[in-house]
């Protein structure tokens, strides 16, 4: 059985201090809290497709050569051990899109100790940053949205925002069809949307990566426009 070591209040508030600083550095327009972003400035016709790696299946490369051609730069949470054996696309990523947290390994972080959770946490950006040359601090999406207050105000003591969605696709279920992703994305759509999608999940190539031209066709022609997740926070576009 794992002994779990919990990580006194004491320490946490003085990485909190040592971090938090760094990371304002890093990402002036994401103000590390612990308070979760789920939607951007519901005002401004802006969206954000995210994308999650590490379900463990086959990735849809298709996805980056899309967004590529239609000239979209995004975010990708990635899991920190599906980094270690996709090297060529996480860099891929790196040189093309915001790279963020999506935790290394552990899969409910709610069920760890506070040790653990940063631990893992740590793994995760030691791992990607190695791999694209920058850290994955602010941003942190949680493993299957398993989160609570305690996991996130542990994320934010070490540098990290909690990024959550205000749409989730459905590309992740072993059922999902192109027909299904395309209309729940569509259909709720609204100004500041997160919308969260799959690289590597059971149906991706078949739903995500087939209809995501359309996707974002279709949301450009009602005006939206497809912005990072940290663009949608600061509402500052990168090199504004």
């Amino acid at each position: 059985m794992a002994i779990r070591v919990r990580a006194p209040l004491a320490f946490a508030a003085l990485v909190a201090l040592l971090v938090s600083a760094g990371a304002a550095l890093a990402a002036a327009d994401v103000p590390v809290s612990p308070d979760e972003v789920v939607r951007g400035d519901p005002a401004r016709p802006w969206v954000s497709l995210v994308f999650n790696a590490g379900a463990g299946y086959e990735p849809a490369v298709e996805i980056l050569d899309t967004l590529a051609d239609r000239g979209v730069r995004t975010s990708f949470f990635l899991l920190g051990w599906w980094a270690e054996r996709n090297h060529g696309l996480v860099q891929r990523m790196g040189a093309e899109h915001e790279v963020a947290s999506h935790g290394h390994s552990v899969f409910d972080l709610t069920s760890v100790s506070n040790g653990e959770v940063v631990a893992d946490l740590e793994r995760a950006d030691a791992v990607i940053s190695e791999i694209i040359g920058r850290s994955t601090r602010p941003l942190w999406s949680p493993s299957a949205g398993y989160r609570d207050a305690r996991v996130r105000g542990i994320a934010a003591s070490i540098g990290y925002r909690p990024i959550y969605w205000t749409v989730d696709s459905g590309d992740w279920t072993t059922d999902a069809t192109a027909d299904r992703v395309q209309s729940r994305v569509l259909d709720n759509a609204v100004n500041g949307a997160i919308i969260v999608m799959h690289f590597d999940s059971p149906r991706t190539r078949t739903s995500t990566a087939a209809i995501l031209p359309t996707v974002i066709d279709t949301l450009r022609d009602r005006g939206y426009r497809l912005v990072t997740v940290s663009e949608l926070i600061a509402g500052v576009l990168e090199g504004d």
